[in-house]
């Protein structure tokens, strides 16, 4: 029988999962509003609709006769993909299981129930809301509870930035849902693991940085494997160990996201989600680091075919990856020099800059979609993949004139 899978969403993250699909035979369904997206010109067929609009995906995918439904590196998706596996008996998770991951406040009382440490953090539904209770010192973070892409999340240093911040983030949100918490001061790591029937796998850690952009937290860089000392990623592995083993998942990809501080030894879980990482860390980079190729494990798994995880990752490498972000000055792009010469270097995998040229316009960067890039790039090891990151910094340059008439560059911090 040919599988007739539903890939949940039709964007840029999807793209590696929908071609692979195809190359092993499988008919691919995407399911999407209309728009300009990458998938619905890949896809054998489209479901035009709400991704939201869940019981209607059910009703399209049963009409269909579709046999197995996924979908990767968008946090939005995966309640509905759980929605579809679990109305028609499917291969996935649950519907509960998926909101317990994605839903962020749901995942940080799960945390509190089982010990995992979090910042301190409340629900919140109104602009008006008492903080009298919450006894978290300034400054705060303040994000929506269910978005993705940094988009609506802001840090307040003080009650007078709450209520605009607390109005953005609610704007954000498809529950009306914020959650404020308390400003953990440490250095972001990325953790990727895959679940199944509940055990959790580690793929590996990075590192990553953020652009130096005041109060938005949008990261420039994430490179595999981190070089945080190894009795802090020992305990960041125990606790998502522990979590995998309290929702048990079936199966999925897992990203989750930690701060950490190397002078007190303290960890904070900041978010974890069923998906993997995007800006292509599960698609390309997980590959290129681990050897690992994660995606095709979650299409064997989601059509039901037999496969022994364990002697995939009983074959996994240890090498480095990462990807290279930046932006530019508000403006209009009047120079790009060194692509050629990029693409030619051997360090790096894929270089995306469609976007980039002459007499395009930089938008002024907002949240982490308006970044440029990625470039993916590689190493035998994290100081040899630092080293190719500084070559490549060297090597693209682009300019942008702002209406003042004054000319920048890159900006890679």
């Amino acid at each position: 029988m040919r599988h007739n899978l539903l890939i949940v969403g039709a964007g840029i993250g999807q793209v590696h999962i929908i071609k692979k699909a195809q190359a092993r035979g499988v008919r691919v369904t995407v399911v999407t509003q209309e728009g300009n997206y990458p998938g619905i010109q890949l896809a054998d067929d489209v479901i035009y609709c709400n991704v939201f609009s869940r019981n209607q995906v059910v009703e399209e995918a049963r009409k269909r006769g579709i046999t197995a439904v996924t979908s990767d590196q968008n946090d939005l998706m995966a309640p509905t993909v759980a929605y579809v596996a679990e109305k028609l008996g499917l291969p996935g998770y649950s519907f509960a299981q998926a909101e317990s991951y994605c839903n962020k406040n749901t995942f940080r009382n799960n945390c509190d129930k089982l010990g995992i440490p979090v910042p301190k953090h409340i629900a919140v539904s109104d602009v008006d809301f008492d903080f009298s209770s919450f006894d978290g010192a300034f400054p705060w973070i303040v994000k929506p509870a269910d978005s993705q892409s940094s988009i609506g999340v802001q840090r307040v240093d003080s009650l007078a930035e709450l209520k605009p911040a607390l109005e953005f983030a609610l704007s954000k949100s498809f529950s009306h849902t914020a959650i404020v918490e308390e400003f953990f001061a440490g250095k972001e790591i990325v953790c990727e693991g895959f679940i199944d029937d509940g055990q959790y796998r580690l793929l590996s850690f990075a590192d990553r940085k953020y652009f130096d952009l005041n109060n938005l937290q949008i990261p420039s860089q994430t490179l595999f494997p981190s070089l945080v000392k190894q009795e802090l990623l020992d305990k960041i592995l125990t606790y998502e160990e522990k979590m995998a083993a309290y929702i048990k998942p079936a199966f999925a990809i897992t990203h989750s996201e930690y701060l950490v501080n190397e002078e007190t030894d303290e960890i904070r879980v900041v978010e974890s989600a069923l998906r993997g990482g995007g800006v292509y860390i599960s698609s390309h980079l997980i590959p290129y680091a681990t050897g690992i190729d994660v995606n095709d494990l979650l299409l064997s798994k989601a059509l039901g075919e037999p496969i022994d995880v364990d002697a995939v990752f009983a074959k996994r490498k240890n090498a480095a990856a990462g990807y290279v972000c930046f932006y530019l000055p508000e403006g209009v792009i009047t120079s790009v020099q060194g692509v050629e010469e990029l693409n030619a270097l051997d360090c790096v995998k894929n270089v995306f800059l469609d976007e980039i040229a002459v007499g395009s316009r930089s938008e002024k960067i907002v949240h982490k979609g308006l970044r440029k890039g990625p470039i993916l790039v590689v190493g035998k090891d994290r100081a040899e993949l630092d080293a190719n990151v500084y070559k490549v910094r060297e090597t693209l340059k682009v300019e942008s004139c702002d209406v003042s008439g004054n000319i920048r560059g890159i900006q890679w911090d």
